[in-house]
């Protein structure tokens, strides 16, 4: 089977652009910089952690919190869409308790489109805001 790696590239361009329609102007920058640690952190804590904060944040009542939601709430559609695995974005559990073998896969190749999306953050939603 061939992949045509561009394809992580539409799919993230893609989404990003998407994702800029949906955040006011003046969270681009932060959102930016809350893309190109998407890597890491699901690296780190997993989708499930993932799809926990992004419930957290989007039931947040601040709007700085609100759209670290939005941001992992897109990845977590894209990615859904992408890999073509049917779990539930606002359901924790249903990455909880996928089989471990689908649970891994999806994390990597999570993790590789994540890098994508860190890749094409700067052009499309800006240079991340240094704090």
């Amino acid at each position: 089977m061939m992949l045509d790696t561009r394809k992580f590239s539409q799919e993230a361009h893609t989404a990003l652009t998407e994702l800029k329609g949906e955040l006011e102007a003046a969270y681009y920058e932060k959102a930016s910089g809350l893309v190109q640690g998407l890597a890491v952190y699901i690296s780190t804590w997993g989708l499930h952690h993932l799809s926990g904060d992004m419930k957290k944040f989007l039931a947040g009542m601040a709007e700085d919190t609100r759209y670290k939601g939005k941001v992992y709430q897109k990845f977590l559609q894209k990615l859904r869409d992408f890999s073509g695995e049917d779990f539930e974005v606002d359901n924790e559990g249903s990455l909880i308790h996928m089989p471990l073998r689908k649970y891994t896969a999806l994390n990597h190749l999570a993790i590789q489109l994540a890098k994508e999306w860190s890749f094409w953050a700067p052009a499309v939603l800006g240079e991340a805001e240094q704090s």
